[in-house]
């Protein structure tokens, strides 16, 4: 099997872009955010297009990436070098631009959204910092939330970094038993089974079985055990694909099985139990014959959806040119300052007066500008700004995989 594999490096580039988009549209749908268009220009539409066509993988394909790079990187580190890499790459960022810089706007395009903050930017600002280790204090709740084992006050898009450092963490020792003897052999069987006739959709029994067993619980804060659970189980599935080429072939042989099952079951999910229902039984709602059904489809929605990409990746994108290169090592300073950037040209364009498209594509336009400019002209080519972003150090050649 080849030491790199370049479709995966190109589904983390298409990931990133996706979620950028993604993010410049939730100003417009009727789905909960950090800031709005009034409610009367909300697109219900919007946000089940959206959902049906992007929400269900992009991140979940961030942390199957993310296993797959974790392969290669305890391919030659011990397990301490590898939490030390990933505090360098995940824990430093968090907690210095992004806890002292980057998510500091959002909370108040937040705040104001919602009525718990009032007046100026620059007023408020001072208490922000000033309240600081009591908001981190109350946001440690690893009882309900796993990934408040990094206490943040206010994460925003950051939650991704905070939890993707605690899988990581506490996944080690599962990554580390599957490079041993046992693990290997456990992963040359699973394989084997794959193989066969529809074994790619065994993968669907423990992300069901996660769901199952914790989406139910009501009373949940917006991170749960269920969703640790669900991102942690792509994690491991990512990294026991890169242990084998057989996985990548299985998945090669359902990619318009899969597309068909991600579209046709969320369209039926979404007519049966949301238009002629009317209900939706949603994550803390109580557990219920439609919770069972409502659970197991989505599951199937999701993993369908993430063979179907990586079937694509794997037939079209395994290969390199300067583009990829390029984009590979901007993704995590990209990832880093998307959504800050995106929040703060909405908070001027969106009172425009001009229709929702035109706002979306100046969004689009000036925000992706912004992200580049911010890339080249104060991180990329300076070396302690790549370090306060996750990167490392500047040399020639192929940018690592990242996650």
């Amino acid at each position: 099997m080849k030491e790199r594999r370049y479709d995966i490096d190109w589904l983390r580039v298409i990931a990133m872009l996706t979620v950028f988009f993604f993010h410049c549209s939730r100003f417009f749908c009727t789905e909960e955010w950090h800031l709005k268009v009034p409610v009367a220009q909300q697109s219900e539409v919007l946000r089940i297009v959206r959902d049906m066509l992007v929400g269900v993988w992009f991140m979940e394909l961030f942390f199957l990436v993310s296993g797959f790079a974790s392969w290669y990187a305890l391919k030659s580190r011990s397990g301490r070098q590898y939490l030390g890499e990933r505090v360098k790459r995940l824990v430093v960022p968090l907690y210095i631009v992004g806890l002292f810089v980057l998510v500091v706007p959002q909370q108040y395009f937040d705040g104001i959204t919602k009525g718990y903050i009032t007046g100026g930017f620059w007023q408020w600002l001072p208490s922000y910092y000033t309240r600081l280790p009591a908001a981190m204090l109350a946001n440690w709740v690893p009882w309900l939330d796993p990934a408040s084992l990094l206490p943040f006050p206010f994460t925003g898009h950051l939650w991704f970094i905070r939890t993707l450092f605690v899988v990581s963490l506490v996944t080690l020792p599962a990554l580390q038993y599957l490079r041993s003897e046992q693990g290997k052999r456990f992963i040359d069987r699973l394989a084997g089974w794959v193989d066969r006739p529809g074994g790619i959709f065994l993968f669907l029994i423990p992300l069901a079985i996660a769901q199952i067993a914790l989406r139910w619980i009501p009373n949940l804060p917006d991170r749960t055990w269920s969703e640790f659970v669900w991102y942690a189980l792509y994690f491991l599935i990512g990294y026991i694909f890169a242990a084998d080429e057989r996985f990548t072939v299985s998945v090669k042989r359902y990619t318009w099985l899969c597309l068909a099952l991600w579209i046709g079951v969320y369209v039926v999910m979404g007519s049966v139990v949301f238009l002629i229902l009317q209900l939706e039984p949603s994550e803390g709602s109580g557990f219920s014959g439609l919770y069972l059904v409502y659970v197991t489809s989505w599951t199937v929605i999701s993993w369908s959806a993430i063979v179907f990409m990586l079937s694509l990746g794997a037939r079209y994108l395994n290969f390199s040119n300067r583009f990829l290169t390029y984009s590979n090592e901007a993704v995590l300073p990209f990832y880093l300052f998307h959504q800050t950037v995106i929040l703060t040209v909405g908070w001027f364009v969106l009172p425009w007066d001009i229709n929702n498209l035109a706002k979306y594509l100046v969004i689009v336009a000036i925000s992706f500008s912004l992200i580049m400019a911010l890339y080249e002209g104060f991180v990329r080519h300076i070396g302690f700004m790549r370090v306060l972003f996750g990167m490392a150090p500047q040399k020639k050649g192929p940018a690592a995989p990242a996650g």
